[in-house]
C-alpha cells in the first residue's frame, strides 16, 4: 500500500512537471521564435538561417501529424480533438509536447554546431560568435520542452536574443517593434499559467509591471555608470555603403542614388551656407595611376621622426577667426574616420586628429556615435609646409598620364604665379566642352588623360583626380579630399541630414602664405551642385538610372510623403540625439549639472520632498493593488450580475451559497431563472474545481450565458452599468 501511495505521489509530481500546451500555444511558441529570429536575421549566417527554417517547418509538421493522431483516435480519448478544418490547429485541447528526436540526436547536434561555430568563429569575430551560438541553441530547445522549465528557459531565451538585436540597430521604429515584441513574449508565458484568461486582461496586467518598472528605468538610465562595450565588432564585410579609403574614377558616382543616411548635424548658431558645407573625412594625397589612397608611413624615417612631423603638422594650423559649434550624430560604419568642417577641434578622449587636419574615431564606428566639434572656417592649415608633405603632395607614378603631366610642365612655364595658373584650369573646365554627369564613358589605361582629353565627361572624382594630379605636375603640392558637400535641412527638428548621395570629392593646394587652400573643380563645372546640391543635369541622370515612379525626384516631389519622412526622421534624431547619444561624457555633465543645483539648500528641499512624494505614491498605489484580488473575467462577470440584480432588491446573502442564491433569484425572476442557473452552475464548477479539462469549454458558455441575461435584462428595462 505504501508502495502504491508512493508511485502515486511520484506519479502526481511527474504530471505537474509535464508540460501540457494547446494547439494555439504551441503555434504560438514557434511563431514567436520566428520573430525573434528575425530580429536578427540581417546579421546571421545564411547557413544558419536555413537550419532555423528547417527547425521550424520540423516542429510545425510535427504539431499537424501529432493533431491529425487525436483526430483518429490514436491516443487516449481523454485528450481526442476533432480536426475537421485549419481552425483545429489552434484548438483549447491539451496535449504533451511531441517528441521528435532521441536526446542523443540532439545533443550530437548541439555538438557539431559548436564545433563549427568554434572553427568558423575567427570569421565572424567574437560578438557575431556568441550571437550564433546563442541563436543556435534556440533553434534547438524547441525540439526538446517535455518539462515547465524547459518552456521557461524557450521563452526567456527568446526574449534575450530579440533585445540583443538592439546592439546592431538602435533606431527608435526598430526599438519600439522589439519592445512590442518583447511584451508579446512575455503574455506567450503569461497564457501557459492562466489558458482561460483573455489576452486583454494579461495585457492590462503585463502593462502594470511595466508602468512600475518605468521610473526606476529612467533613473537607472541616467545615474548608472555607462561602460564601454566588452566586444568590438571590426568585421568590415559588414560594412555598410559609404565613401572608402581607397578612391578610383568612378567610385564616388555610384553613391550618387544612394539614400542611406550618413550623419546628422546640430549647429549651435547660423548654419553655414550650403557651399561652405564641406565635410572632410579622408585626405588622400597617393596615387599610383589609378587609385587614390591615404599615404602610408615613409619606412626610411625613424618613429620619433614621424611622430615630430605629424605633431609639427597639426600645430602648423593657425586658429583665427570665429568658432562654429555643432554636434554630429554618425551612423554605423565600421570604419574610424569622422565628419566635421574646417578646421575640426574636438576635446572627447576618443577623438584624434591626423596630421591632415582629418578627424577620427579611436576604434571602429559599430554603432550610433555622437560627438561635439569647434570649427574655424577662417583657419590656415599647414602655412610652412614641411619638407615630407612637400615630398608627398608632388609625387607622380613614372609611367602615368604622360599628356597631362606634359600639360602640367606646359603651364607651370606659362604661368609663374600659382593662383593664374589655378584660375586658368578652372576656366577651361568652364569655357571648354566638359560635362558633370553619372553616366561618364568607361575609362582605361591612362584613365586621367582620357577623362581630360578625350572624354570630358565625369563626375566630382574625375575633375578632382585630374585637377590634382595637373597641379602637381605643375609644381604646387596638391592632394584630393573626399567627404560629403553640402546637406537637408529638417525643420521638424532643426537639423541638417547627410546622406551618402552627398558624398564629394575635391581638391586641396597649397600656397605659400595662405596654407592649404581648398579648390573644388566641380564648382567650374557644375556650379548647382556646390551652390544647391543636385544640379538639373544631375537629377535627369537620377532619372534615368532609378526606377521612373520611385526615383528620387518623383519622391521629392510627393508633398505628403516629404513631410511623413521630416517628421519621423526628426523623432528618430531626438531618439538618437538623448538616448543612444547619451555617452559617458553626456552623463558626467548631466551629474554634474545635477550635482551643482543641488547645492543650495532650498533645491535640496524640494528635491528630498519631491523623492518622498513619489516613492508614497508607488507604494499606495502597489498596497492598492495588492489588496484588489486578481480575478478572471468570467469571475468578474458573475459579480456584474450581482450587482445588477442587488439593485433589483435580489441582494445575495453572506451566508447564502451561489446555488442557494440562483434559486432564490429563480423564484423571484423566473423568465431569468434557467440562465441564471446554469450560469451558476458554470461558475461553482469553475471557482471550485482546481482542473478541468474543459475548463475553455466551461468558461464559453458561461460568457453565452452571460451575454443572454444581460440581453434579457436589458428588454426588461434594467439599469445596467
Amino acid at each position: 500500500m505504501k508502495t502504491k501511495r508512493r508511485t502515486n505521489k511520484k506519479q502526481k509530481q511527474h504530471d505537474s512537471n509535464t508540460l501540457q500546451l494547446n494547439g494555439q500555444m504551441y503555434f504560438s511558441l514557434l511563431l514567436f521564435q520566428l520573430l525573434n529570429l528575425l530580429t536578427l536575421v540581417a546579421e546571421l549566417n545564411v547557413v544558419y538561417i536555413a537550419f532555423a527554417v528547417l527547425a521550424l517547418l520540423i516542429q510545425f509538421s510535427a504539431h499537424l501529424k501529432l493533431k491529425n493522431k487525436l483526430a483518429v483516435g490514436t491516443v487516449s480519448s481523454s485528450s481526442k480533438v476533432a480536426l475537421n478544418s485549419m481552425s483545429s490547429i489552434f484548438s483549447h485541447s491539451f496535449y504533451s509536447t511531441p517528441k521528435i528526436f532521441p536526446s542523443w540526436l540532439i545533443l550530437l547536434c548541439a555538438i557539431a554546431g559548436s564545433i563549427s561555430l568554434a572553427l568558423f568563429g575567427r570569421e565572424l569575430g567574437l560578438l557575431m560568435s556568441m550571437v550564433h551560438l546563442l541563436c543556435f541553441a534556440y533553434s534547438l530547445k524547441v525540439f526538446e520542452i517535455p518539462k515547465r522549465k524547459d518552456l521557461y528557459q524557450l521563452v526567456m531565451l527568446g526574449i534575450f536574443i530579440a533585445t540583443s538585436s538592439l546592439i546592431f540597430i538602435q533606431s527608435v521604429y526598430f526599438s519600439i517593434a522589439v519592445i512590442i515584441l518583447v511584451f508579446a513574449n512575455f503574455i506567450v508565458l503569461m497564457k501557459y499559467f492562466s489558458p482561460s484568461s483573455q489576452i486583454k486582461q494579461q495585457s492590462k496586467t503585463l502593462t502594470k509591471l511595466v508602468a512600475y518598472s518605468i521610473p526606476f528605468a529612467v533613473l537607472l538610465f541616467i545615474g548608472f555608470p555607462k561602460l564601454e562595450p566588452f566586444w568590438q565588432v571590426p568585421n568590415v564585410e559588414s560594412a555598410k555603403v559609404g565613401l572608402s579609403d581607397r578612391v578610383k574614377i568612378g567610385d564616388i558616382a555610384k553613391l550618387a542614388l544612394s539614400d542611406e543616411l550618413a550623419f546628422r548635424v546640430t549647429f549651435s548658431g547660423d548654419i553655414p551656407a550650403h557651399s561652405q558645407q564641406y565635410w572632410r573625412a579622408m585626405v588622400l594625397d597617393d596615387f599610383d595611376g589609378s587609385t587614390w589612397q591615404q599615404t602610408k608611413a615613409v619606412k626610411s624615417r625613424s618613429m620619433r621622426q614621424r611622430l615630430q612631423d605629424q605633431q609639427d603638422d597639426v600645430i602648423n594650423a593657425d586658429v583665427q577667426g570665429p568658432g562654429i559649434s555643432y554636434q554630429v550624430i554618425t551612423e554605423p560604419s565600421y570604419q574610424s574616420w569622422l565628419f566635421a568642417l574646417d578646421f575640426a577641434t574636438s576635446e572627447q578622449a576618443s577623438i584624434g586628429q591626423r596630421s591632415d587636419y582629418a578627424l577620427y574615431y579611436r576604434g571602429i564606428i559599430n554603432q550610433t556615435l555622437s560627438y561635439n566639434v569647434t570649427s574655424y572656417p577662417a583657419a590656415i592649415l599647414a602655412k610652412n609646409l614641411s619638407m615630407r608633405q612637400r615630398e608627398l603632395n608632388l609625387a607622380m607614378p613614372l609611367k602615368s598620364n604622360p599628356r597631362l603631366k606634359d600639360k602640367g610642365q606646359q603651364l607651370r612655364k606659362q604661368f609663374t604665379d600659382n593662383n593664374q595658373l589655378i584660375n586658368h584650369v578652372l576656366s577651361e573646365f568652364n569655357q571648354q566642352q566638359y560635362y558633370y554627369t553619372l553616366q561618364p564613358p568607361r575609362l582605361s589605361g591612362n584613365t586621367l588623360d582620357q577623362f581630360y582629353f578625350d572624354t570630358k565627361s565625369g563626375f566630382c572624382e574625375h575633375y578632382a583626380s585630374a585637377f590634382t594630379y595637373l597641379m602637381r605636375a605643375a609644381g604646387i603640392p596638391a592632394r584630393m579630399v573626399t567627404g560629403y558637400l553640402g546637406s537637408e535641412m529638417n525643420p521638424k527638428g532643426n537639423y541638417l541630414s547627410i546622406y551618402q548621395r552627398n558624398a564629394h570629392a575635391w581638391s586641396e593646394v597649397w600656397l605659400a602664405g595662405q596654407g592649404w587652400v581648398r579648390v573644388d573643380p566641380t564648382a567650374a563645372v557644375d556650379s548647382e551642385r556646390v551652390d544647391s546640391g543636385f544640379s538639373s543635369s544631375l537629377m535627369q541622370d537620377v532619372n534615368e538610372l532609378s526606377s521612373s515612379f520611385f526615383s528620387l525626384p518623383s519622391m521629392k516631389a510627393m508633398w505628403l510623403y516629404n513631410q511623413l519622412k521630416q517628421q519621423l526622421d526628426a523623432l528618430d534624431y531626438q531618439w538618437t540625439r538623448w538616448v543612444i547619444g547619451y555617452t559617458n561624457n553626456r552623463q558626467n555633465q548631466v551629474m554634474k549639472s545635477i550635482l551643482s543645483a543641488l547645492r543650495s539648500l532650498e533645491n535640496i528641499f524640494y528635491f528630498v520632498a519631491g523623492a518622498l512624494v513619489l516613492v508614497f505614491l508607488i507604494v499606495f498605489v502597489r498596497l492598492m493593488l495588492v489588496k484588489k484580488a486578481e480575478q478572471s473575467e468570467w469571475q468578474t462577470q458573475y459579480l456584474i450580475l450581482l450587482s445588477i440584480l442587488a439593485k433589483q432588491q435580489l441582494v445575495k446573502g453572506k451566508s447564502m451559497t451561489a446555488m442557494q442564491f440562483a434559486q432564490f433569484v429563480g423564484q423571484q425572476r423566473p423568465e431569468i431563472s434557467a440562465h441564471f442557473t446554469e450560469l451558476t452552475n458554470y461558475y461553482c464548477q469553475l471557482q471550485y474545481q482546481q482542473s478541468l479539462e474543459n475548463q475553455a469549454e466551461i468558461i464559453a458558455k458561461l460568457q453565452q450565458c452571460y451575454r443572454t441575461l444581460r440581453w434579457q435584462l436589458w428588454r426588461a428595462n434594467f439599469v445596467i452599468k
